[in-house]
Parts: C-alpha cells; sequence; structure tokens
C-alpha cells in the first residue's frame, strides 16, 4: 500500500497538531509569567477559581438541557429516563465533576475560606454562568473545522455515508447471489467464466472520482460484451426491482479476459 499515490482532492486525516499547538501556547503563558516574577500562590488561586467556573458552567449547561429533554423522553429516547441524563451529563457527569471537585479542594486549600464563604463564591460563580447563558454569551456554534473534525472522529462525513448506504442497498443484496447469476451465465455461454476464483464483481472507485457512463471511454481496451442475468427482488413497494452487472472484454497484448464489472454508484 506505500506505493498507492493518494490524489491531491482527497482530504488526509487530521493529525494532533491543534493539541501540540495548545501546548505550545500554555508553555508561552507560563514562561512569560515566570519572566514577570508573578506570586505562584497568587498565580494558583485565580486558575483554581477560573478552572472551578469552567466546571461549573459545564454541568448547569448539563443540567438546563435536562429541564428541556425532559419532555422528550418518549419520543427522542424510548422512554429510558437513563439515556436522558447521559445524554444531557455525560461525559459532563463523568469529567466536569471530578474537576470540580478537585478545583473546590483546591480552592479551600489555597484561599482558606470558611464554608460559608466558599459556599457564597458558588453562587456567584452559578450565577454568573447562568447569566451568561441566558444571553447567550457562552452559546457559539462550532466552527467549519470543528464541525468537520467531529464528523471524521465519529465516521458521519459524506463519503461514509453513501459507503453504507452502497453496501446497505445494494452490495448487501448482490454479492450473495453473484455465484449462481454467474452459474447460470455460463450454462447459457458454454461455461465462458470457468475459473471460479474469479467469479467477483470488480467495483471501480476511480481516485479522481470521475465516473464515465460507458467504460469503453475510460480505457479503449475495455469493451462491453454481454449482460449477467438480471436480479429481480422487492424492495421498497417496487415489486420485481432488477438489478444488473455486465460483462466486459479487457483486450491484453495477446489474449482476452472477461470479468464482471462496474463504477460504484
Amino acid at each position: 500500500m506505500s506505493g498507492v499515490q493518494t490524489s491531491p482532492i482527497i482530504p488526509k486525516p487530521r493529525g494532533r497538531r491543534a493539541h501540540y499547538a495548545t501546548w505550545g501556547f500554555i508553555v508561552l503563558c507560563i514562561f512569560a509569567m515566570y519572566h514577570m516574577e508573578q506570586s505562584w500562590h497568587h498565580l494558583a488561586e485565580y486558575v483554581t477559581f477560573y478552572f472551578a467556573a469552567l466546571q461549573i458552567g459545564a454541568l448547569l449547561r448539563g443540567v438546563c438541557n435536562l429541564m428541556e429533554e425532559i419532555w422528550h423522553v418518549q419520543s427522542r429516547y424510548r422512554s429510558s429516563w437513563w439515556r436522558v441524563v447521559v445524554a444531557c451529563l455525560s461525559p459532563s457527569l463523568r469529567r466536569h465533576m471530578l474537576l470540580l471537585l478537585i478545583s473546590i479542594c483546591a480552592y479551600m486549600a489555597l484561599f482558606g475560606d470558611t464554608g460559608l464563604q466558599l459556599f457564597l463564591n458558588l453562587i456567584l460563580l452559578c450565577l454568573c454562568q447562568l447569566l451568561s447563558f441566558a444571553f447567550g454569551l457562552q452559546v457559539r456554534s462550532p466552527s467549519a473545522v470543528e464541525v468537520s473534525e467531529i464528523c471524521e472522529k465519529n465516521n458521519r462525513n459524506v463519503a461514509q455515508g453513501l459507503a453504507w448506504s452502497y453496501y446497505v442497498g445494494y452490495l448487501k443484496l448482490v454479492l450473495p447471489r453473484l455465484k449462481d447469476l454467474i452459474s447460470e451465465f455460463n450454462r447459457a455461454n458454454n461455461n465462458l467464466l470457468k475459473c471460479k476464483e474469479t467469479w467477483k464483481l470488480h467495483i471501480l472507485l476511480p481516485v479522481s472520482c470521475e465516473i464515465y457512463d460507458d467504460l469503453q471511454k475510460a480505457d479503449s481496451h475495455i469493451q462491453y460484451w454481454k449482460d449477467l442475468p438480471a436480479l429481480q427482488l422487492d424492495r421498497a413497494g417496487t415489486k420485481w426491482r432488477s438489478y444488473k452487472q455486465s460483462i466486459y472484454t479487457i483486450l491484453g497484448e495477446d489474449k482476452k479476459v472477461h470479468l464482471s464489472s462496474r463504477f460504484s454508484s
């Protein structure tokens, strides 16, 4: 596979450059704070307070979403309350709760506040987060790059959806019956495709995505010869829907090769 050339029009999978850039900026920030000779205790207080605010915001957003989703438990979650909770609070329930507890413990250790003062500070954080939600200050649409990355990581690209559709709506129906169709074709054509190792359907996937209606236009050495017997099935209310494959002759230097081939479409 190392010798296969990829077309420049096909995007390559994303790497971890954004992750590395994040750590690079973290190092720069630490370097800047170090040279500004700020008190590390003072900086730790601000970082802890900010982390607590982020985790509280994530949990509050999940709770607010839960208040809406409980009205759709039957239609969207098959009457499962657990699915509602998981959809609204996960991964917040697992990740942000732990970070929130760590932040609160670190906050208490650094600030030395009493229980009442800590409670008032948490109420203030919740109020700030809820006000930002109410005025839409933290609600933003993901960028085109973020949407594309989410689809890529979860195998939800258009091409992957088309591939699944092609498999479920075509290959899954045709391939299990292909050998029977070739056997029927051989009985009517003097056993032309006698080598069972070649009883395959060759699916052409051009890198350029350019598909010809006639394979002979793609290569003059390929010539249409005959069709395999049509496969007729009842599908989605259509009676006797026909699936037909073509046999092509490939002209080599001194020989002819017959095979069943088609573009993926």
